[in-house]
């Protein structure tokens, strides 16, 4: 059985990797990818199924219920996109958008 020798200082880089210049010469000729990676490029939206009307100043609640959606995943969406918004902040329409249309619709802004 192998074992990691934790107290070598590269136990954690990827195999042919002596340290982290390696890492990022194998990332820069797109050999390596990381995890994060692979799941956001193979992961496609659906087709668009439908559109909603979104009004300006709609919090993550009321746009999870547009959606049909449980607020819990949209609010795991956009911390995948870097944003940590509670269930009644309002998130702006571009993230909307983007959101929308992972779930197969194309969100239009109500005039």
């Amino acid at each position: 059985m192998l074992s990691a020798d934790y107290s070598k200082r590269g136990y954690l880089l990827p195999k042919g990797c002596k340290d982290l210049i390696d890492v990022i010469n194998l990332q820069k000729s797109a050999k390596l990818q990381w995890p994060w990676q692979v799941a956001q490029s193979s992961t496609e939206s659906p087709p668009v199924t439908g559109a909603i009307v979104v009004r300006e100043g709609i919090s993550v609640g009321e746009f999870a219920a547009l959606l049909g959606q449980k607020p819990f995943k949209i609010i795991a969406d956009l911390m995948e996109l870097g944003i940590f918004a509670s269930l009644k902040q309002v998130v702006d329409f571009e993230t909307m958008r983007r959101l929308a249309r992972k779930y197969g619709y194309e969100a239009k802004r109500e005039a």
